[in-house]
């Protein structure tokens, strides 16, 4: 659903790397869209010496513009990089990108970062929030205003955050902002205590209660509410794994996955017929089921039941691949 395809690369120019991305789908991408490249980097070296092994000294262009990227990790040889394409890739066909390398350049925070932890002062680069729907990384030692505290949660941030259930409820922190779907959710987890997540809920705007379980917060008691929810320890309605909810009634699809959740991304999605759970893209584990969410927007929540918690270094939104396939890569040096 969100892996690159390297096609191939081959030898030309030593400092610029063409790049095709290639919609194999018979739908438009969306606009904008965040594409994922991976790229091969003693490759990349082998054509282009000046190549930095950390890659900080590349830009990505279209048509003459630059556009941000985020290089996200480099492991065994691979640099993940994303990338936001500032139009639509047209259904089965491909837009190409340019890789600029400069020997004089550097990250800068604006076209080109890294994830948070990849710099040596914590998101000193990071232009996440360039790339990105949503995202936080959680830098420094306050929350940002962009989150309203429900519930009175106990809340540490200190590049990265926990968020903890007081002793008497069930409490959280929501993003302001709505977003709709298709979409996918995706966190950098840390440690997950018990009752905690991180979800997609509609109806966040009035005094907090419990619905068969599941935490939300709705305008009335009782009320019913719909979302999508990372529960890796599954103790929402007593039940492992991954849950959405539809009208308040609670389904759990799938299995717990807590004992790999640590350091490791997980993600949430809904294509608008199907909603799923991965874990690194889905190399790991990945869990789905037809279920349709009604099309309206949602807040993001990161929660935690009474004396349990969640501990996140960044949470990101990002658009949903064209039938859930992430358009091919084909480098061309």
């Amino acid at each position: 659903m969100v892996r690159s395809n390297l096609v191939s690369v081959s030898v030309g120019y030593p400092n610029l790397f063409s790049i095709k991305l290639t919609n194999t789908q018979n739908i438009d991408t969306p606009s904008p869209f965040q594409q994922m490249l991976q790229l091969p980097v003693s490759k990349l070296q082998s054509y282009s010496p000046i190549l930095a092994s950390d890659f900080h000294n590349v830009r990505f262009v279209y048509n003459g513009t630059g556009i941000p990227a985020w290089l996200e990790s480099i492991s065994n040889g691979v640099a993940t990089i994303w990338v936001k394409l500032p139009v639509s890739i047209p259904a089965n066909s491909s837009i190409t990108i340019d890789m600029e390398v400069d020997a004089s350049l550097n990250f800068d925070g604006k076209y080109w970062g890294e994830a948070p932890h990849l710099s040596p002062t914590y998101a000193e680069y990071d232009d996440g929030a360039s790339v990105f729907g949503a995202y936080d990384n959680f830098a420094g030692t306050s929350l940002s205003s962009k989150w309203t505290e429900i519930n009175s949660p106990l809340i540490s941030v200190n590049n990265g955050i926990i968020v903890t259930g007081n002793s008497n409820s069930t409490g959280g922190i929501v993003l302001n902002t709505k977003y709709s779907f298709p979409a996918i959710l995706e966190a950098y987890s840390g440690n997950i205590w018990g009752y905690a997540g991180f979800m997609f809920v509609n109806d966040i705007n009035g005094s907090p209660y419990s619905y068969n379980g599941w935490w939300s917060v709705g305008t009335l008691s009782g009320q019913a509410y719909d979302g999508l929810v990372a529960d890796p320890w599954g103790t929402i309605s007593g039940n492992p794994g991954f849950q959405y909810a539809i009208n308040g009634g609670i389904y759990t699809f799938g299995s717990s996955i807590a004992s790999i959740v640590l350091n490791n991304i997980v993600s949430i999605y809904s294509s608008g017929s199907t909603v799923g759970q991965l874990i690194n893209y889905g190399s790991t584990n990945s869990q789905s089921i037809s279920a349709s969410l009604p099309s309206t927007t949602y807040n993001i929540e990161i929660y935690a039941g009474p004396n349990n918690s969640i501990s996140l270094h960044w949470i990101r939104y990002r658009a949903y691949p064209p039938n859930g396939v992430m358009p091919t890569v084909e480098v061309i040096a």
